[in-house]
């Protein structure tokens, strides 16, 4: 079931890098917010459209939302996506890169890494620009429908739009006040970047899992707690890409993160051998060999229910890209079954490590 959030006023989302009165004047804001901060705007929803927060730490919600030490693993998320209207936005591919000369995004080669290659990149094949444009990384988002082209390997141009075209920065200023005095305390001067969607822009969303949920609801979200409306959609949005079919010549095809991944290895999952970057997983034997990813992201939160932090974890950035050869005799369609609109990473449920697989160009 897909489901939008549509603010009332600005939201305030930020990085998980600690932000301490007196020690930072400047939070950092994301947009859109990380999967976890999804998962726990729906929870806390669910909880309070169907019981309160006493009933939550009693376990009588056990069954929709788990309990405070003990999420309910059926509860799945997927998303969150930036949507205009029911146009979804997703991260552009690490292995698209923007033309300094016209600004349209170009596919990188797949190449065989030379014998003579001095680096610590230990794959086996090298993802590279083989034209004589200057290329660099894209900042920005393009549609479902590009992301159908690139993953079906399409010969289309391609094109992004950067994030301040779906929303609007304001900045909010404030300082510490002391409460006995009624006067501002020196050296606690803040600002905070806030973010208002434009016309027709929301968050959206999947749920799996489980049943009987309300189709709309109101509840304060984000650092600011500002207003929200949550809206059920009837659409599939995600139809079209749900339904391709692959071919992999070569016996070879890439994965998609449309969110930010967490891996147990670092940038890559366990089951993949460190040594030869072989792996099996669900019986199907894999090996990667090529890969374009960004910078980690810290990815932390508040345990409201223990008043502590979440642990910290460093992930993969959305639009990272992971391109494999499959060692045995599996069919595309098994390929497409075990990662294609799946959450393949650690806490899956969060929406964490989102997947969409794609043809190669060989």
């Amino acid at each position: 079931m897909w489901y939008k959030i549509k603010p009332l006023d600005t939201l305030f989302f930020r990085d998980g890098r600690p932000f301490t009165m007196g020690s930072e004047n400047w939070a950092k804001p994301i947009f859109p917010p990380y999967p976890s901060t999804l998962y726990g705007i729906v929870r806390s929803w669910l909880i309070f459209e169907k019981g309160n927060f006493e009933d939550f730490k009693k376990g009588n919600l056990k069954d929709i939302v788990g309990t405070p030490n003990e999420k309910n693993e059926k509860l799945i998320i997927k998303g969150p996506f930036i949507a205009n209207d029911y146009l979804l936005y997703l991260s552009v591919p690490k292995d698209l890169l923007e033309s300094k000369k016209d600004k349209n995004l170009k596919l990188i080669s797949l190449k065989q890494k030379p014998k003579i290659f001095i680096s610590d990149y230990n794959l086996e094949e090298l993802l590279l620009n083989d034209t004589q444009d200057e290329l660099e990384e894209s900042k920005g988002y393009f549609t479902i429908y590009d992301l159908k082209d690139y993953l079906q390997n399409e010969n289309k141009i391609l094109t992004s739009i950067k994030i301040n075209e779906l929303l609007e920065s304001e900045f909010k200023i404030g300082i510490k006040r002391d409460k006995t005095k009624f006067t501002s305390e020196e050296g606690y001067l803040y600002k905070i970047p806030m973010i208002r969607l434009k016309e027709n822009v929301s968050l959206t969303f999947n749920i799996e899992g489980i049943n009987e949920i309300p189709e709309k609801g109101f509840l304060p979200v984000g650092g600011e707690g500002k207003p929200v409306i949550i809206e059920k959609i009837e659409n599939n949005l995600l139809e079209d890409l749900q339904n391709i079919n692959f071919e992999f010549k070569n016996k070879i095809f890439k994965i998609y993160l449309a969110t930010p991944s967490i891996f147990e290895n670092g940038w890559y999952p366990r089951w993949i051998n460190k040594e030869n970057f072989e792996g099996t997983y669900n019986n199907v034997k894999l090996k990667l060999i090529a890969c374009s990813i960004g910078k980690y992201e810290n990815i932390g939160g508040w345990d409201i229910h223990s008043k502590k932090p979440k642990p910290m974890y460093r992930a993969v950035p959305a639009g990272s890209v992971y391109y494999f050869k499959i060692l045995d005799d599996t069919k595309p369609e098994k390929i497409k079954e075990l990662f294609h609109f799946k959450n393949i990473s650690i806490n899956p449920e969060e929406g964490f490590g989102l997947s969409f697989v794609g043809e190669v160009k060989i």
